[in-house]
């Protein structure tokens, strides 16, 4: 081999190993590249994802506040509706009542109201009180307690007996106006009209 062979087949062989050595750094710089695109690609999804979760977290708030608002309102259009209706029912029970007093029977209502109150005081001395109205009635009332003095009560707006005795300690309650009263948590017991 001579001399330009010999350099030949060297620079061939300097060249075939730069080359060599070309590829694989054109092949690492390539896999590195490679590896740092999925890397990228990795934290892009990552961070996507995250901000999907927050805007979902923060739709989702948004969403049950809206929900626990409209809620709210529609629980306080029910009660509104409610109340309206349990007004409605003890003002036509209270214009029923007034009717009542107007009528024969309430002169029958009150000879009982009376004999129960006589029963329960006995001989002992005791207020008895009435609406205003119904004042006209004191000697119907004392001709079944003897032992009690009348008087008018301008808190009975309906009617009925409300009679105190200080010897026993012992206040009855027979007026419409308590009766009505009580029948309320009654109706709100019963009617099945709640607000869950």
């Amino acid at each position: 081999m001579n001399q330009s062979q010999k350099t030949s087949s060297f620079l061939r062989a300097i060249n075939k190993y730069a080359k060599e050595q070309s590829d694989a750094i054109l092949l690492e710089v390539e896999e590195f590249k490679k590896q740092e695109i999925e890397k990228a690609t990795k934290e892009g999804i990552e961070d996507a994802y995250t901000l999907i979760q927050k805007e979902i977290a923060v739709k989702k708030a948004q969403i049950i506040s809206d929900v626990a608002k409209r809620e709210q309102e529609s629980r306080k259009a029910l009660f509104i509706k409610r109340n309206g209706i349990v007004e409605k029912v003890f003002a036509d029970a209270k214009a029923k009542l007034l009717e009542f007093v107007s009528s024969e029977d309430y002169v029958h209502y009150l000879k009982k109201s009376a004999n129960e109150v006589a029963e329960l005081f006995e001989n002992n001395e005791c207020i008895i009180y009435v609406k205003e109205n119904d004042i006209d009635k004191a000697e119907l009332i004392k001709g079944i307690i003897p032992n009690g003095k009348v008087c008018a009560d301008n808190s009975i707006e309906l009617g009925g007996i409300k009679a105190h005795c200080e010897a026993l300690s012992i206040v009855a309650d027979d007026t419409l106006d308590t009766k009505l009263s009580d029948q309320r948590v009654w109706f709100a017991e019963n009617s099945g009209l709640k607000v869950v």
